[in-house]
């Protein structure tokens, strides 16, 4: 189980999914991918098949990225990507399996291609008033070019709780570790722990309010920086290199947290989900991080439509405020409409603002963006009563964001729209 705030991902959809990765990524590697792949896979249904059946989930589709205004004269193209989500559960459900291949490209100038592997386990334990989830997992990714000094593997584990006092109320809490190697950029190496603790209630008014609350932290094995130290670019723009951060100015720390060890953050979140009627839910939801301690020693560059995924675009290496508005409705016959709309401003702790060369503006301001998207989501079964254990669905996606930042290479708007299919069993 991982908590909603914990995604790893890109901020794009995963079901505009692309199962094709022919051409992400240098033959060699794609054979070595391809060999762990089968592997794995062959190794968990031989397992799944005499106990379970197992479950499987493939989505393809490919989405045209149409860029609007850019200060940094970035395009548009078409974005591809693929994913597979095998797994299965045993006793009765108490013990689920999973693999995870997730690949793909972003439109982006530059050999932005990644394959990324998960695979894991989650044992249950308990009764529906009180259970407790063990699990532990494994993460290898492989990058294009651009960024791929920072390929990485990662191992963690994690345990929650959860307590029902009443069928109304929900009690969670919990803890995830893991540690993470950059084989190419070894400063980068990093040990991480969260801990967090929500509650759940659901109201006779039909509404469900969420509160959650993580602390996190971070060591990174490169060494880190304390405030005021200046240091200076890595490697130019445009290539995806990562590059040092540069603490234009002295944080306001205490000295004990800037002589330790660690950088820290704490994320809290606050949710509405209110049930207009039947099959119709609207959700709002006010998210803030606020990081404090040592710093990140390094910021990899990431792709424009690359947002928050707790690695590149470390979540230590900014404090961010969002909010996020959802209206979904669900047909009978099964056909899901979901629009949205989201907000966000992040203001980072020690990356300075560069211009197009790479070049520090005038004054050394740090990095500051702000991020509006909103977008459109249709997912249409397709002849539910005739594909029987088989589902089979049409997915239309629409997403618009305009990026803006001090950093002229983050400014820029983009509108995305796809057709994919997706496969269950």
């Amino acid at each position: 189980m991982k908590s909603e705030m914990m995604n790893r991902r890109s901020a794009f959809p995963r079901t505009f999914l692309h199962f094709s990765v022919s051409h992400s990524v240098p033959h060699s590697v794609l054979h070595s991918v391809s060999h762990f792949a089968v592997s794995l896979l062959f190794l968990l249904f031989t397992a799944a098949f005499a106990v379970a059946q197992p479950a499987v989930d493939l989505t393809v589709g490919r989405a045209v990225d149409a860029a609007g205004e850019s200060v940094s004269g970035r395009e548009g193209g078409q974005v591809t990507s693929g994913g597979l989500l095998a797994e299965y559960r045993l006793d009765g459900g108490r013990v689920r399996l999973f693999y995870d291949l997730d690949a793909g490209t972003f439109s982006t100038p530059g050999d932005w291609r990644y394959v990324v592997h998960e695979s894991g386990a989650v044992v249950r334990v308990g009764t529906p008033a009180k259970r407790l989830f063990v699990g532990a997992g494994a993460v290898w990714r492989l990058n294009g070019d651009a960024w791929g000094g920072a390929d990485f593997r990662d191992l963690y584990a994690m345990a929650n709780v959860e307590l029902r006092p009443a069928s109304t109320l929900a009690w969670r809490f919990g803890y995830r570790g893991g540690v993470r190697r950059f084989p190419d950029l070894a400063e980068l190496d990093q040990a991480e722990h969260d801990g967090f603790a929500s509650l759940l209630a659901n109201l006779p008014s039909r509404t469900t309010l969420i509160g959650e609350v993580h602390v996190g932290g971070k060591h990174y094995a490169g060494g880190l920086l304390d405030p005021g130290v200046a240091w200076s670019v890595a490697a130019g723009r445009g290539r995806g290199a990562a590059r040092r951060a540069v603490a234009a100015t002295p944080r306001e720390v205490p000295a004990s947290a800037a002589r330790g060890p660690w950088a820290g953050q704490v994320t809290w979140l606050a949710r509405v989900a209110q049930s207009l009627e039947a099959r119709t839910g609207l959700s709002v939801q006010y998210t803030r991080r606020h990081t404090f301690g040592t710093l990140p020693p390094t910021v990899v560059e990431t792709p424009a439509l690359f947002f928050d995924d707790g690695v590149y675009d470390d979540r230590f290496a900014s404090d961010r405020t969002a909010v996020d508005v959802t209206l979904k409705r669900v047909w009978a016959r099964g056909d899901d409409v979901r629009v949205w709309t989201s907000w966000a401003r992040k203001a980072y702790t020690a990356t300075p603002a560069l211009d197009l060369a790479g070049t520090p503006l005038a004054g050394e301001p740090l990095r500051r963006d702000r991020l509006f998207r909103a977008g459109a989501d249709w997912t249409m079964p397709i002849a539910p009563n005739r594909t029987g254990a088989v589902a089979l669905d049409l997915v239309l996606q629409y997403a618009y964001t305009r990026h803006q930042s001090n950093d002229l290479l983050y400014t820029y708007r983009s509108h995305v729209a796809g057709l994919g299919v997706a496969v269950g069993f």
